[in-house]
């Protein structure tokens, strides 16, 4: 059994890492990205309409992100191995029976339940899961590991297409949400929550450090109570809520991401409709939804190295303004073939970026120790973006085209730039 230790030729961090990415595919895929096989075929089969089914998405999203803070809270406590351990095994049955709901109220409850699920394994949990073994590397780790989001995209959707085509709706369900429970026991035997529990150091590196930081976990101060947490940094360097909200990093970041996510949530959950509509065959447009898609797992790794070289800050404006380009870009989609390749280029590698540099500028600017205290806070912005899926139905149901909700999403995309660029790097106790 593979086990964390300094003889290792494979820093083990890097195992972690896999496994988060195996997590990120399967429960983005699961969660939100399948819905571009689905929503069709449900909308056909119980006569609802895109709205109702984005209300799903919606109410999902909702709860998820609530549930983000819950999980977030218990990750501080007790790491990421039992919840990545847990979540799949939830979330998978939630997917299973999402084939057998047959009314509107039965669907909302089983997505809610799945987006849920999801949370428990992804997010948060995931990201501390990465964060606690690296510092130097941070965002080329964060980048490998998110790119599974983005790769999900590039391969469920068409998985769950295929096999709707080939089966049925409700075996499409099954066969995914046994694929979602299987990630928890794999989960189970790599995750492991601090490096310097078994006498390493984040990245691998100074191991003697590492060592020494093992050993002031073990003593104890002259009130009899330990002055460390688990990593063996002083519990002093955690940001508390009510410092958080006295600082203006913490808004700014928390608006801006979740304007971003509002339009990118929305699109990428019903871009293969999209193309459809727009005169693409089904198989066509699921590839190209698919390529849009794997286009932001590579940039991921991408927009990680970025931000290794580079101020987080200018680099998630610079993302930010492609994603309001490439929005543009969709505008003539229906009307330029040439409009269309650049658009899956453009906006696939800019999305791709969005939940790459989000962890990475939480560490960057409140400290590898505060990261899952922070990220659970921040992330109920992201309950916010649930509008953008109901513009985008609205948008649809009431024009038949999605245009209107681009052109909204362009303009929330410059926004969040502009404001992003304004962020300081705040001084905990002041």
């Amino acid at each position: 059994m593979l086990r964390p230790g300094s003889d290792n030729r494979i820093y083990y961090g890097w195992y972690i890492v896999i496994t988060a990415f195996i997590a990120n595919f399967m429960a983005i895929g699961t969660s939100y990205y399948i819905m571009n096989a689905f929503m069709e075929p449900l909308s056909k089969m119980h006569g609802w309409s895109r709205t109702e089914i984005n209300i799903a998405l919606m109410l999902g999203l909702v709860i998820g992100f609530i549930s983000q803070f819950i999980f977030g809270t218990i990750v501080m406590r007790t790491g990421p191995r039992i919840l990545m351990f847990i979540g799949p095994l939830f979330a998978g049955f939630a997917c299973i029976m999402l084939g057998f709901a047959d009314r509107l109220w039965q669907f909302y409850l089983l997505y809610i339940l799945l987006h849920s699920g999801c949370m428990a394994f992804n997010g948060v949990v995931a990201n501390t899961a990465v964060n606690n073994w690296f510092v130097l590397k941070k965002g080329n780790a964060m980048g490998i590991a998110s790119a599974g989001m983005s790769l999900s995209g590039a391969v469920l959707p068409l998985v769950a297409m295929i096999l709707i085509l080939r089966t049925t709706v409700q075996e499409a369900f099954l066969w995914i949400g046994i694929a979602t429970v299987l990630v928890g026991p794999f989960a189970w035997a790599v995750i492991r929550n601090w490096p310097e529990e078994y006498g390493l150091a984040p990245d691998g590196v100074l191991p003697d450090y590492a060592k020494h930081i093992h050993e002031i976990n073990k003593e104890s101060n002259s009130d009899g109570k330990s002055n460390t947490d688990g990593s063996g940094t002083s519990a002093k360097k955690i940001w508390s809520l009510s410092e958080l909200v006295r600082t203006g990093a913490f808004w700014k970041i928390g608006i801006s991401f979740t304007l971003i996510l509002t339009g990118v949530s929305a699109v990428m959950s019903q871009l293969k409709p999209r193309f459809s509509d727009i005169g693409f065959d089904d198989m066509t447009a699921m590839l190209m939804m698919a390529a849009t898609a794997f286009l932001g797992a590579i940039a991921k790794y991408v927009w990680g190295i970025l931000c290794d070289h580079f101020e987080v800050r200018k680099v998630v404006a610079a993302m930010m303004s492609l994603i309001a380009a490439g929005l543009i870009l969709g505008l003539f989609s229906q009307h330029s073939l040439a409009a269309t390749f650049f658009f899956v280029i453009l906006f696939g590698f800019a999305m791709g970026g969005v939940m790459a540099t989000f962890p990475i500028i939480v560490a960057d600017l409140f400290g590898r120790e505060s990261f899952a205290a922070v990220f659970r806070i921040v992330a109920l912005f992201f309950i916010f973006q649930m509008f953008g899926f109901v513009i985008a139905g609205q948008c649809y149901d009431r024009t038949g085209s999605y245009d209107v909700a681009y052109v909204i999403f362009a303009i929330l995309d410059l926004v969040a730039a502009t404001l992003i660029l304004t962020v300081k790097r705040p001084v905990k106790g002041l």
